[in-house]
């Protein structure tokens, strides 16, 4: 990696951790124009006891490396009293310092939300072993933006829009936390990453975009203008509408005109049933993104009407509604992915963790927003009755032997061990060779913020190769093919069993992962390893999904720069 004398410059703030002030854009700087009311903000983000130019902390760190011009920009440098970045004066929109300031700004607000206890209630870790995650605010010339494991950085590239004026991506909330959305999702779930089915890879997409509509409405600014002045959750407003900037500026309108060229809109009626012979993963998406939005506006609706029960409403009950809404859908949507199997996701399995993990949080569902929920999950076909939301492989503690919460959650070893040696009960094949990828404990709340139980939760995995023949396949005919299975178990702090699931590998998912892999091929997604790799490394010659042979059997993933590569299905 490049990298100029000087560019973090650390100051040790022991004596004093002040809150640092940076502006940033609520939405993009299109928005910014065309409603001047939701353009800039101060974004608050702690202080911490090392903090330094560029700007860098002890999660996020911005690297401001352009790799078509082999160059690294001067880092923004901190204010003597810690309070700020000297962003200068210039116009933000072309200003490099501020884009530095502001995309750290974002990230690690949005961040510290997901980790807070309503959320996550932990920290997050990241997919790769290092302790920062890099950010990259002009990585170079290119429509695209993306979060990449090996370099364990968001890139964010930038471009010439229709009227001759760059593009920055950096300057989006919506594409800076939905790239955020990826590297977060990868550290909870590294195997997601892995090519298992369409549905899975719509998966990433999907949490990226509910990450960045989460982001968005915890800011006020934004509830206003959805709710408080134009009375409801209209059709394509700012929420609904993701990267408004990026999608006008790459569609063949002209260039300023808002009305629905965004990039994705959750304001859609895409159903499971429309999949059928699908296998574009950002139409899969769609269907989560809807239900996503469909859950927002069932809870404003709720919300509302408990807050001005038959008075008419005014702007700010509309927004305080809104607002709450929001808490309550991430709520629901992102904690649930603690209780998501580690493999090969399916939309019921998430829509199983949504209940189970609310269940859990709230017994008494008072406010019927399970019932809302089941809803919604049968209006996207995700399922067709509520039946087929009950566990696969219910464990109970009266199952397990050698169950000391204490020992198990000591670490990954002694979690294999209890792992290894309740196989039968767990319902694993005594054969296979189990790896724990994730061994964790969380602090969560409830929306009156009492202390729910403390969650132990373990994740383990292991591979199933079989062989794809055929035509279809070409070169890569005859080869063994990684299919991942796995499990995930939940705890509370006495030892207690809160939920199982498992992905086990069936003779359906060989069969979804086979068809998967000869589109791939047949539509020219698909490439061996190239071996090219660091920061802004476009990677392995354009293609979407990466085979790698590992000691004779392929296994694949999707390669980071190119996932939001797209072809229209017919």
């Amino acid at each position: 990696m490049i990298r100029k004398s000087g560019a973090f410059r650390l100051h040790d703030r022991r004596s004093s951790l002040k809150k640092i002030q940076v502006k940033a854009y609520l939405k993009d700087p299109l928005i910014a124009e065309h409603r001047p009311l939701v353009g800039l903000t101060t974004i608050p983000v702690d202080g911490e006891a090392v903090i330094g130019d560029g700007p860098t902390n002890a999660r996020v760190a911005v690297v401001d490396y352009n790799a078509d011009l082999g160059e690294v920009f001067a880092p923004v440098r901190l204010k003597a009293d810690g309070t700020g970045f000297v962003v200068g004066r210039g116009d933000p929109r072309f200003n490099v310092h501020f884009h530095q300031a502001s995309v750290w700004a974002v990230v690690n607000r949005t961040l510290a939300e997901l980790e807070g206890s309503h959320i996550f209630g932990r920290r997050i870790p990241w997919a790769f072993d290092r302790g920062r995650l890099l950010v990259l605010p002009h990585a170079g010339y290119w429509e695209n933006a993306y979060y990449d494991r090996e370099s364990g950085a968001l890139h964010f590239f930038y471009f010439e829009g229709p009227n001759g004026k760059p593009v920055y991506t950096c300057l989006s909330h919506d594409i800076v936390t939905h790239e955020l959305g990826h590297a977060i999702l990868d550290g909870l779930k590294p195997y997601y990453n892995e090519v298992s089915s369409p549905g899975t890879a719509g998966f990433h997409e999907y949490f990226g975009d509910a990450v960045a509509m989460t982001a968005g409405l915890t800011h006020r600014e934004i509830a206003v203008d959805v709710v408080g002045r134009m009375g409801g959750l209209g059709k394509n407003n700012l929420i609904a509408g993701i990267a408004a900037e990026f999608g006008t500026a790459t569609s063949k309108q002209v260039y300023g005109d808002l009305s629905e060229h965004y990039l994705r809109s959750g304001d859609n009626t895409l159903t499971m049933d429309d999949l059928k012979g699908v296998y574009e993963e950002h139409d899969y998406a769609l269907v989560l993104v809807g239900a996503y939005y469909d859950l927002l506006k069932g809870f404003y609706e709720r919300n509302l009407k408990d807050i001005v029960g038959s008075k008419p409403s005014k702007g700010n009950d509309r927004v305080r509604a809104l607002m709450r809404a929001a808490q309550i859908t991430a709520r629901m949507t992102l904690r649930a992915i603690d209780y998501c199997n580690p493999v090969d996701l399916s939309y019921s399995d998430y829509a199983s963790a949504i209940l189970r993990a609310d269940a859990i949080a709230y017994p008494v569902d008072t406010q019927r927003y399970r019932e809302l929920a089941i809803g919604v999950f049968k209006k996207r076909k995700i399922i067709r009755k509520a039946s087929e939301l009950e566990p696969e492989f219910p464990v109970n503690n009266s199952d397990l032997r050698d169950l000391d919460i204490e020992r198990l959650g000591a670490s990954r070893t002694d979690a294999y061990h209890f792992v290894n040696s309740n196989r039968l009960a767990l319902h694993l094949p005594p054969e296979v060779n189990i790896e724990m990828t994730d061994l964790c404990r969380t602090r969560k709340t409830s929306a009156q913020d009492f202390r729910l139980p403390h969650e132990t939760i373990l994740q383990f995995v292991w591979p199933e190769p079989f062989r794809v023949s055929g035509a279809e396949y070409g070169e890569m005919s005859g080869a063994d093919v990684t299919l991942w299975c796995g499990g995930t178990l939940v705890f509370d702090s006495e030892g207690n069993v809160l939920h199982y699931t498992l992905k086990l590998g069936t003779e359906a998912r060989r069969k979804t992962l086979a068809k998967y892999m000869a589109y791939l091929i047949r539509e020219g997604y698909f490439s061996l390893d190239d071996g090219e790799r660091g920061l802004g490394a476009r990677g392995q010659g354009g293609n979407v999904v990466i085979g790698r042979m590992q000691r004779g059997v392929l296994r694949m993933s999707k390669s980071a720069a190119f996932r939001h590569k797209r072809r229209v299905e017919v």
